[in-house]
């Protein structure tokens, strides 16, 4: 009796069940205003409306297939909300995960231009306005459980799931109903010249909006609902409204759009109206409530067409299952596409340096590093579960980058320190990565030139070991601005030729410790007095010796030059040994030649930092030390010529300001920066610089000697504005040094310049 009963009211749930209404939901493209549809799923599980299917384009694929993974609308709306997510789609990758052991010196290139057998000559400007590899890697990251635990069938996701991408080569809509979910989210938004389209099984895919932004047809093709409940969060036109916007005009070109359109009497078409741009992420909170507004104005609609209620226990219970960790992803196999076997060694060695499986924590600090290689031109990866196992492998696609790299840039200003730059770079990739590049600076001001090659070892430690030689020339007479004028005799002339070994080694993300050895020849052409004629020859003091130095060096600032946020800290030793050799001039009050020996050690430690933004203010600190048992050289000029400079503004680069050289002495410094528009600051910045002991000249024979401890100190400050371009900074600083007046007259300087100032090592720093 009891067994006939439950089956009598077992059947009568069932038949139940199989005549409830079944709801899908259309979520539309529609960039930031897709982040409306959080706030319709949020309004229809708030009221028990079920949800059976979900079909999507674009940002509705995304926003669709997460809830689809498990993830109620409130999760969702702070997932993407957050600056992670934020950043992502923005193509910034996180601060932590940057790898500083792979960067290159800092130098004054503006633009790269690559040539390639393949592609000929192209810029390195990017063809895609967002980087790909952090959203590519976060989709991989958080998708792969969901796609495992459906067996990679759309259909066992939480709700039966559909996305759209465009084949433009055939011109037609591709639509996903299995596979890798991080792969189809991912191809669904790949909206041209913002990311980079999908490569699957040859064909080229992007955004599905380009031929089906609202796949109501999909829904009633794949699932034949009862009722419809869709959401177009979509442009009503396609007008170009400004006719200087590029990338306007080409969406209005290649979109095909029709309006979004639906049967009245199956469903309901919601259109939450807002003003946002399409990539205005940052207003998840106001589109979610846009969202969930129009949602509840049809509520009373909706409702009534749907009378049965989702089963909220159910539906948690279900989550739960998808989202739970029981089974965490363990990577045991890499499978490398598009590269040779050496190379695949290669990445293999950083990636699994001892062949064992890894977890995602250490997968993803691991990946982060290998992209920071500019062997790499594309990468894309992907995660495939091994049923057998139970681990999975990490499918790697990845492109190489061994065209030959030619950069340009320099430095245009209203002082005389123009230069003009040009840097050559050429790969060499195998087991082990070799890098072949030059340099070359020329100006009024300064002339360089640099070679070098490195090698990278991978491994469990890596480590490169990096030869270099560098020639570096600096002449500080005042003179036109032009690059080409007559030279006149020079107060002051400098060089130096380097050949030097060194050998690095990563410490964390950020920082790298650097040994090596060089061999070091230094001139200085000097007059000891502003008394001199044409026909005057000068002093020439010259340095010939060793060097050996040890740093440590930790780097996350934002810029290579005026930057405002993040971290530099640098601690650095040097041995110096050899023999000054000093050749009097015609105004020199010693006639004869001499010789010296000298050897000495220098450690400097500089620490530049930027606090967190307050609004759109920032501050920073800067401190520097330098401690140094050098000794005199044989002339006042000579020793202050080779004592260490402070140099914290760009400007005193170009310098030679006496009165900021001392062996000893400490700096600090406190800056002030006023953010405008994301890429204009206004910069306000004070320095005190003090000397141990400051290195004062005897004006009767011209020798140098110590003052008191503590005795004297001296300032700067600068102020003025920046204008981040994409090639490089243009700049309007007022500067004021105080200082002696005896090599630079003038306190106070007002420079404009476009460009870098910067410049290659030189011989002693």
């Amino acid at each position: 009796m009891k067994q006939s009963t439950f089956l009598f009211f077992f059947t009568i749930l069932l038949t139940l069940q199989s005549q409830a209404q079944k709801v899908g939901v259309v979520l539309s493209g529609g960039g930031a205003r897709g982040l409306a549809h959080i706030g319709v799923l949020k309004a229809l599980e708030e009221h028990h409306i079920p949800i059976d299917y979900i079909t999507g384009t674009s940002i509705g694929a995304m926003i669709g297939g997460m809830y689809a993974m498990g993830y109620t609308p409130d999760e969702i709306a702070k997932q993407v909300a957050s600056e992670e997510f934020i950043n992502n789609g923005q193509g910034i990758i996180n601060p932590n995960l940057t790898y500083y052991f792979k960067k290159k010196e800092n130098n004054a290139g503006w633009i790269t231009i690559k040539y390639s057998p393949k592609t000929g000559w192209q810029t390195a400007l990017p063809v895609n306005l967002i980087d790909p590899i952090p959203m590519d890697y976060s989709l991989m990251e958080h998708t792969a459980l969901a796609s495992t635990r459906s067996a990679y069938n759309f259909d066992s996701l939480l709700v039966p799931f559909r996305c759209v991408a465009a084949d433009i080569e055939t011109k037609q809509a591709v639509v996903f109903k299995n596979g890798d979910l991080g792969q189809a989210i991912r191809a669904s938004y790949a909206f041209p010249f913002y990311y980079p389209p999908v490569n699957l099984d040859g064909k080229i895919l992007y955004d599905g909006g380009l031929y089906n932004n609202f796949p109501i047809d999909i829904m009633e093709k794949e699932f034949h609902p009862d009722y419809v409940i869709g959401v177009d969060v979509s442009n009503d036109s396609l007008t170009v409204q400004d006719e200087d916007n590029l990338l306007s005009q080409i969406r209005t070109m290649i979109v095909r759009r029709e309006p979004a359109a639906m049967s009245s009497d199956k469903g309901i078409l919601i259109r939450p109206q807002t003003d946002a741009g399409l990539w205005e992420f940052n207003r998840t909170e106001d589109l979610v409530q846009v969202g969930y507004r129009a949602t509840m104005e049809h509520m009373d609609e909706i409702m009534k067409a749907n009378p049965v209620k989702a089963d909220s226990i159910k539906l948690n219970a279900r989550r739960a299952f998808l989202k739970s960790d029981e089974t965490p992803v363990k990577i045991a196999k890499l499978d490398i596409q598009g590269l040779s076997k050496g190379q695949a060694l290669y990445v293999a060695r950083l990636l699994m340096p001892d062949g064992k499986p890894i977890d995602m924590k250490t997968l993803k600090v691991r990946y982060f590093k290998l992209i920071a290689d500019d062997n790499i031109r594309k990468i894309y990866p992907k995660l495939r579960y091994n049923p057998d196992s139970r681990d999975y492998t990490l499918e790697l696609s990845i492109k190489r980058d061994n065209a030959i790299k030619t950069q340009f840039g320099g430095n245009f200003a209203s002082r005389p320190i123009n230069e003009g730059f040009v840097g050559l770079q050429k790969n060499f990739w195998g087991s082990k990565s070799l890098s072949l590049s030059g340099n070359a600076y020329f100006g009024k001001l300064y002339s360089s030139g640099q070679l070098k090659a490195r090698v990278d070892f991978p491994g469990k430690i890596p480590f490169y070991i990096e030869p270099t030689v560098i020639r570096n020339g600096w002449d500080f007479f005042k003179s036109s601005s032009t690059f080409f004028e007559d030279i006149k005799p020079s107060y002051l002339v400098q060089s130096d030729l380097q050949y030097t070994v060194n050998m690095g080694l990563p410490v964390g993300n950020k920082g790298k410790l650097i040994g090596g050895a060089s061999s070091v020849s230094t001139r200085s052409d000097y007059y000891q007095s502003n008394q001199f004629f044409k026909t005057d020859t000068t002093d020439i003091t010259r340095f010939e010796g060793e060097s050996y130095n040890a740093q440590f060096e930790r780097n996350s600032l934002n810029r290579k030059l005026y930057a405002s946020a993040g971290s530099y800290f640098n601690i650095k030793a040097r041995y110096n040994r050899g023999q000054e050799i000093y050749k009097p001039g015609s105004t020199a009050l010693v006639k004869d030649p001499s010789a010296a020996y000298h050897e000495w050690y220098n450690v400097r430690m500089i620490f530049d930092d930027y606090f967190k933004q307050r609004g759109n203010v920032r501050f920073g600190f800067y401190s520097e030390i330098n401690v140094s048992n050098q000794p005199f050289f044989s002339n006042y000029t000579s020793t202050i010529l080779a004592a260490p400079a402070f140099q914290p503004v760009p400007e005193t680069k170009t310098l030679f300001l006496e009165s900021f050289h001392a062996y000893n002495y400490g700096a600090i410094g406190a800056k002030t920066i006023l953010t405008w528009k994301n890429n204009i600051d206004l910069r306000l910045e004070g320095y005190m610089f003090q000397p141990y002991q400051e290195i004062r000249k005897d004006e009767a024979s011209l020798k140098p000697s110590y003052g008191d401890p503590f005795a004297k100190r001296y300032f700067m400050a600068s102020a003025g504005a920046v204008l981040h371009s994409p090639v490089g900074p243009l700049s309007l600083t007022v500067n004021y040094f105080h200082n002696k007046e005896i090599l630079f007259e003038k306190s106070l300087s007002l420079m404009f310049h476009f460009g870098y100032i910067l410049f290659n090592n030189g011989a002693l720093d």
